[in-house]
């Protein structure tokens, strides 16, 4: 009976043992996870001021010229031109395109992503071309910002926005991360 007593005893100091070995392991996590969980709040924290600090802008505009990524845009001209929408015009701008990166680009994919217009304070939509013999040299170039350009070659090629009616149009230039780089005005008169 005593040798039972203690190895009982012994049982229990052992499982008294093991579960306070166990709970003080989980615990172990959990203040770990706690100072990680402080440590990404500093870096939340951190990140979130220096995201409402300005970045540095990664376009430029100059000389009717828009870089960003890589590629520049020269801006070659405007005009006001039938528009497929019946008793609409177009407002197109014309641009050669230089592809400086190492690999290709579609052109038009860049430039919706960073170029957009307004007029009278609301945004305007990519306009279609009339279906006329007379605007085939533009449909030509429409079509050359839609198929990829080589790294180091330049095509060009044409923007379109569809104004509401004859008052001025707002384009906006931005860099990858939104920040207005320009601003031009355009009178449709």
């Amino acid at each position: 009976m005593h040798q039972s007593l203690k190895i009982g005893t012994v049982l229990g100091l052992l499982l008294l043992l093991t579960g306070c070995g166990a709970s003080n392991q989980k615990a172990q996590p959990a203040s770990s996870s706690h100072h990680a969980s402080q440590a990404t709040k500093k870096v939340s924290r951190s990140s979130q001021s220096s995201s409402s600090l300005s970045q540095a802008k990664t376009a430029t505009f100059a000389n009717q010229q828009f870089t960003i990524d890589h590629v520049t845009y020269k801006l070659t001209g405007t005009e006001v031109t039938g528009s497929a929408t019946a008793n609409r015009n177009l407002f197109v701008i014309y641009y050669t395109v230089t592809n400086q990166q190492s690999k290709s680009i579609v052109p038009s994919d860049l430039w919706e992503s960073a170029v957009s217009a307004t007029q009278n304070g609301k945004s305007l939509t990519t306009g279609n071309l009339a279906f006329t013999t007379s605007q085939t040299k533009d449909n030509n170039l429409l079509n050359h910002t839609v198929m990829p350009v080589k790294a180091g070659k330049s095509v060009n090629g044409l923007a379109t926005f569809e104004p509401k009616n004859t008052d001025p149009v707002t384009v906006t230039f931005k860099d990858t991360h939104g920040q207005v780089v320009h601003t031009s005005h355009y009178d449709l008169t």
